[in-house]
């Protein structure tokens, strides 16, 4: 797989996507987003993140507050760290 960031030309100097960890987190696919199973807690947790993130850029960029899509306009970048429990919902 190869990713070209807007700006750059061509392909990365070294790869950066570890087959291991694809396997690893493709086994845990099916049950990150069952809010039941053993990641309940992020997804308890969730609304706690996404109205701090919506809070603070609201205030941070002078947006409306209450607003049904506060981020519409704005790009984000998701660094990856989880399994879009985070991101799927602020699309």
């Amino acid at each position: 797989m190869t990713v070209t960031i807007e700006g750059s030309t061509g392909a990365p100097s070294t790869p950066s996507i570890d087959p291991d960890e694809v396997a690893k987190f493709s086994a845990m696919a099916a049950d990150w987003w069952n809010p039941r199973g053993k990641f309940r807690p992020l997804h308890k947790f969730n609304p706690v993140r996404l109205r701090f993130i919506r809070e603070t850029a609201e205030q941070h960029f002078g947006l409306a507050s209450g607003l049904k899509e506060p981020l519409k306009g704005l790009r984000l970048l998701d660094i990856g760290c989880g399994g879009g429990l985070v991101c799927e919902p602020m699309t």
